[in-house]
């Protein structure tokens, strides 16, 4: 769905960093949720997830876990492979990922 909003850029901000989480549980289901907050000011142009699954639970008794990452960027990157592979280096998989059942 596709939204307008208008206003001051930083009511435009708090608007959208508030409605992410429930962005992202609409689109990705029951999942952890990690956002990478961008630096004061206007939002980069671009609004990125990795939508991420591992066969191995963080605690015993589910089946997998599952995250979305969210950043902003302000150009579209020339590597994909490395922006997310930068994105990935300091995760800590186990804080934010939830468990899940197949």
């Amino acid at each position: 769905m596709l939204e307008f909003l208008e206003g001051s850029s930083e009511r435009i901000r708090v608007e959208v960093l508030r409605r992410l989480p429930e962005e992202v549980t609409k689109r990705f289901g029951h999942t952890g949720f990690l956002l990478r907050e961008p630096p004061p000011g206007l939002l980069p142009a671009y609004t990125f997830f990795a939508d991420l699954q591992s066969c191995e639970p963080v605690l015993p008794g589910a089946d997998c876990s599952h995250l979305v990452v969210c950043w902003f960027g302000g150009s579209l990157p020339e590597s994909v492979r490395s922006v997310v592979a930068s994105q990935l280096e300091t995760l800590d998989w186990d804080r934010y990922a939830k468990d899940g059942q197949y």
